[in-house]
C-alpha cells in the first residue's frame, strides 16, 4: 500500500506541472487571438502584428516559397482564428482531464484505491477524452484547409511533373479507443468499490 501511495504522489506532481503548462497554453491562445482581433478590427499595419516567413512545412519536408507566391498575412491571420479557438478548447478539455486525473489520484494517495468517487471520475475522463479527440481531429482538418486556401499548397506543387494534388483527411480511431479504456476502468473500479463496501460491512 505504501508503494501505491508513493507512486500516486509522484504521478500527481507530474500532472500538477501539466496543469500549469495547460494554463499557460490557454493564455497564449487568448493573447494571440487578442492580437489578431485588435489588428483586424483597427486595421493595424501587418508589420505590427507579425510576418509570413515564406516556408511551407509538409511532414518532414520544408519548402521555401518564392516571395511573389507568399500568402498575404491578413489571409493567414483570418484562417488562424479557428485554429486558435480549437487549440484553446483542447487546452480547456485537457485541463479538466488533468483535474479529473488528480481527483482520481487523491484517494489513492491516502491508500484508498477503490474509493467511491474514482469510478465516476474515470467515466468523466472517458467523455472528456472523447471530446478532446474529436476537437483534435477537427483542428487537423482546419489546418489542412488552411494549407489549401491560405498557403495555396495545391497550386504551388502543380507543375509539368505533378498534375494534381489530393488532400485526404483521415479519422484516427484511437480517439475512440482511449475513451473506451476509461469507461472500462470506470466499471472495474465501481466493481472494486462495491467489493470494498461489502468487505467493510462484513467486518
Amino acid at each position: 500500500m505504501e508503494k501505491l501511495t508513493s507512486t500516486a504522489r509522484k504521478i500527481d506532481i507530474v500532472f500538477k506541472v501539466a496543469d500549469i503548462m495547460l494554463k499557460i497554453g490557454f493564455v497564449i491562445c487568448l493573447v494571440c487571438l487578442g492580437i489578431i482581433g485588435v489588428g483586424l478590427i483597427f486595421k493595424l499595419p501587418t508589420e505590427m502584428i507579425g510576418s509570413v516567413d515564406g516556408q511551407l512545412s509538409v511532414g518532414s519536408f520544408t519548402f521555401h516559397v518564392a516571395q511573389e507566391h507568399v500568402p498575404a498575412l491578413k489571409d493567414v491571420l483570418v484562417l488562424m482564428i479557428p485554429c486558435l479557438i480549437l487549440a484553446g478548447g483542447v487546452c480547456v478539455l485537457a485541463f479538466v482531464c488533468v483535474k479529473t486525473i488528480r481527483k482520481i489520484l487523491a484517494p489513492m494517495k491516502e491508500g484508498q484505491p477503490f474509493h467511491e468517487s474514482i469510478s465516476g471520475n474515470f467515466r468523466k475522463l472517458g467523455w472528456l477524452s472523447l471530446g478532446m479527440g474529436v476537437l483534435v481531429q477537427i483542428m487537423e482538418i482546419v489546418v489542412l484547409y488552411n494549407m489549401t486556401v491560405a498557403q495555396h499548397i495545391t497550386t504551388l506543387l502543380i507543375s509539368e511533373k505533378v498534375t494534381r494534388v489530393e488532400i485526404n483527411p483521415s479519422f484516427d480511431l484511437t480517439v475512440l479507443i482511449i475513451p473506451v479504456v476509461f469507461f472500462l476502468l470506470s466499471y472495474v473500479f465501481r466493481y472494486g468499490a462495491q467489493l470494498q463496501r461489502l468487505s467493510d460491512e462484513t467486518l
